[in-house]
């Protein structure tokens, strides 16, 4: 039987593929009932992926643990994928979102049997919490300040034998940086005070239900926005079974979520279903509203700022000026309140990571860019992506694409150790179906682990190995699609399609 030239839409949507633009499809259709064998096959990589979960709960010690977990988290991730590349094979489309779901639940089921794992941060949650609920401005004063020292209980601040289980001193805090004010911005506090407020589990169990809830809602969001992507929904695998759900959220309850579903929510918007030379604009009120929510995501964590250039090429006024409303009707109350207080801990936090002298950006130190050098070369660099992405066609370059582009960017050059801020850059992988990008994301792990663990801290900035790799795992996957891309006939680069739900 002969192939067709070029992909139809349902074949793209089967293969998680673009419907055109990418030239020949050599491989036929696969015979009846491999579809079935290879959802089997995915069931089975999931329960591999629950065993390996089980593993990291397992393991003693204090956060972050040992370096068991490191190794546990890496085959982890190696699991999601390769169950990716099950479900896209797999068939029906209907038992593919069923398995992704219930797969989904379980993982965070099972991290609701762990405390937190890498990340103390859900104690400085639970603290803002209470003190928004008591009436007091979150950024009003330090954790330790004698103003609050009514606030205070047996949980967050142990007695004498709390502290001791906790290899601590006398007098301590589960909330990391007590002499500090708060570095969450005001989304992120009005979620704190709601899970303060919502009735669930007591302490930890309650911050990681409330993020199991979120992280369901993204998984649910993703499989139904991907198809319009023109991606295959079991591509939604990457995160709903790996680490970035089961540990970073599910685990430790990062309020990175909330920010995500913000920006995956505001980039469907602006999606463009269907393979069209000349893609209509949407209208203003689409794109406001979806600037409206990047200004939520910004509002919630800062980084996803990153997203602006790549949002607002087409209609700049209305997704600029959305997102700037939100961002600052969100800070206006507790600037009436503390003013300039509200930058909280930001600049020390930049600080204590090694940003502000430069030493922190670990591929240019390769390069033996240190200090201001670093600084500078690192603005260059992320300057001349946003113009990139900034100049370039939202027809040859959609809007997730260069939203990766952008994440991307900033990672490679930040090189940050904070593996949850992966979570943003695994959700636009699967958007723009470049999935090698979690490898990127991967990076994270190792330097943290290194950071807490194995290496004194001022080795760390110098040992950047997996972010090398995640480099090069891109820069490999994007030299060998140019390769096909070339090869099939297609002229330059593969410009991006899309196939309607």
């Amino acid at each position: 039987m002969a192939v067709s030239p070029h992909r139809t839409r349902d074949d793209a949507i089967r293969l998680g593929g673009p419907a055109r633009d990418e030239g020949p499809v050599p491989a036929a259709a696969d015979p009846p009932g491999a579809g079935r064998r290879w959802l089997a096959v995915a069931v089975v990589l999931l329960a591999g992926a629950l065993a390996t979960e089980c593993a990291v709960i397992a393991q003693p010690g204090p956060l972050p643990g040992g370096p068991a977990v490191l190794y546990l988290a890496l085959g982890w991730w190696a699991l999601a994928l390769a169950a990716v590349a099950a479900l896209v094979r797999a068939a029906p489309r209907r038992g593919v979102t069923a398995v992704l779901l219930v797969g989904a639940v379980a993982v965070h089921l099972l991290a609701l049997t762990s405390g937190p794992r890498m990340s103390d941060d859900l104690y400085r949650y639970a603290w803002d919490g209470k003190v928004s609920a008591a009436g007091i401005d979150p950024y009003h004063h330090a954790t330790n300040s004698a103003e609050l020292a009514g606030l205070r209980d047996s949980w967050l601040w142990p007695d004498p034998v709390g502290c001791a289980a906790l290899g601590r001193g006398s007098g301590c805090t589960r909330i990391n940086y007590p002499t500090a004010h708060t570095i969450y911005p005001p989304v992120a506090q009005a979620y704190f005070v709601a899970v303060h407020h919502l009735p669930g589990p007591p302490r930890e169990n309650k911050i990681q239900l409330y993020a199991a809830v979120l992280s369901l809602l993204l998984t649910g969001l993703l499989i139904r926005v991907l198809p319009r992507f023109g991606h295959h929904p079991g591509l939604a695998a990457a995160y709903a079974w790996g680490p970035s759900a089961g540990i970073d959220i599910g685990m430790d309850g990062h309020v990175d979520v909330l920010a995500v579903i913000f920006a995956v929510a505001a980039l469907a918007l602006l999606a463009r279903p269907g393979a069209r030379p000349r893609p209509r604009p949407r209208p203003t009120t689409r794109t406001a509203a979806a600037g409206a929510l990047l200004g939520a995501a910004v509002a919630v964590k800062l980084y996803p700022a990153l997203l602006l250039p790549a949002a607002a090429r087409r209609r700049p006024v209305a997704v600029l000026g959305a997102a700037a409303a939100v961002v600052g009707l969100s800070y206006l109350p507790h600037v009436a309140v503390v003013g300039t207080d509200v930058v909280g801990f930001l600049p020390k936090y930049l600080s204590v990571e090694g940003y502000a002298q430069g030493h922190r950006f670990l591929l240019l130190g390769l390069l033996g860019l240190t200090g201001t050098a670093a600084k500078v070369a690192a603005g260059a660099v992320l300057a001349g992506v946003v113009l990139a992405v900034w100049r370039s066609e939202p027809a040859r370059l959609p809007v997730e694409r260069g939203a990766l582009w952008l994440v991307g960017a900033a990672f490679l050059v930040a090189t940050p150790a904070q593996p949850w801020y992966g979570v943003l850059l695994v959700a636009l992988a699967v958007l723009a179906g470049r999935l090698e990008w979690a490898a990127v994301a991967v990076g994270p792990y190792v330097l943290y682990m290194a950071l807490f663990r194995d290496l004194a801290v001022e080795d760390v900035y110098v040992r950047p190995g997996g972010y090398v790799l995640g480099a090069a795992a891109v820069a490999l996957t994007a030299a060998v699609r140019r390769i096909r891309a070339r090869s099939s006939g297609a002229p330059g680069w593969p410009a991006a399609s899309r196939c309607a739900r």
